[in-house]
């Protein structure tokens, strides 16, 4: 999903293309125009609330993001210049964005972005030497109640789309490991409290 932040043509152009043209959701589209007071908190609160993956706008939505902060699980935001005030150049063949070049300029833009994001959900080779091995599964399937699958079904749903596949796995050999610690037959709701790393998942309440 992505946010924008600029003047009405941007933000009613981009939006339509990116949305509507191209299939990525928009969670929030503030337009600045002339004589007219921009919304500077709102702006701030929804980039602290919605958590777009992708935001256009200026340096202030950039500062927003820096105070916002970056989770310790799933994708960083990335911000792409799209509006004054910024301390970027926009002079290339495509900038603004506009016509054939322009609209090429912003699919370049975005899926830079979205790749960048995914580097950051990425383990370091540092981190990769300390975590534990990954144990073979000598042992026998555990079964699950419909309970319990019906509650990783909505966890992993929760999380970002990037790491939805990550994610359920750690929470499945999460609750197995509890469930054969406690000497249970079956995973049940009560062993998905209990993270692999103990770290907090992105949408789950802390």
């Amino acid at each position: 999903n992505f946010g924008i932040v600029a003047n009405a043509t941007y933000a009613r152009g981009i939006r339509h293309f990116l949305e509507e043209d191209m299939g990525l959701p928009c969670v929030f589209a503030f337009s600045r125009e002339a004589g007219v007071k921009p919304k500077n908190d709102d702006v701030r609160e929804a980039i602290h609330t919605m958590s777009p993956l992708v935001v256009f706008g200026s340096y202030n939505e950039r500062m927003y993001m820096a105070e916002a902060g970056s989770s310790a699980h799933g994708p960083q935001a990335q911000f792409i210049p799209a509006s004054f005030p910024g301390a970027a150049i926009r002079r290339h063949t495509g900038t603004p964005f506009m016509g054939y070049s322009g609209a090429t300029y912003l699919v370049q833009e975005v899926c830079n972005a979205l790749f960048d994001a995914l580097f950051h959900i990425l383990p370091l080779g540092t981190d990769m030497d300390r975590a534990e091995p990954t144990p073979a599964r000598h042992r026998t399937e555990i079964a699950w109640t419909d309970a319990a699958k019906a509650q990783l079904d909505r966890m992993v749903e929760a999380q970002p789309v990037l790491i939805r596949i990550s994610a359920a796995k750690s929470l499945r050999d999460a609750a197995e490991h509890t469930a054969r610690r406690r000497g249970l037959d079956a995973v049940t709701p009560d062993c998905l409290g209990t993270h692999v790393s103990g770290a907090q998942l992105e949408g789950e309440p802390a």
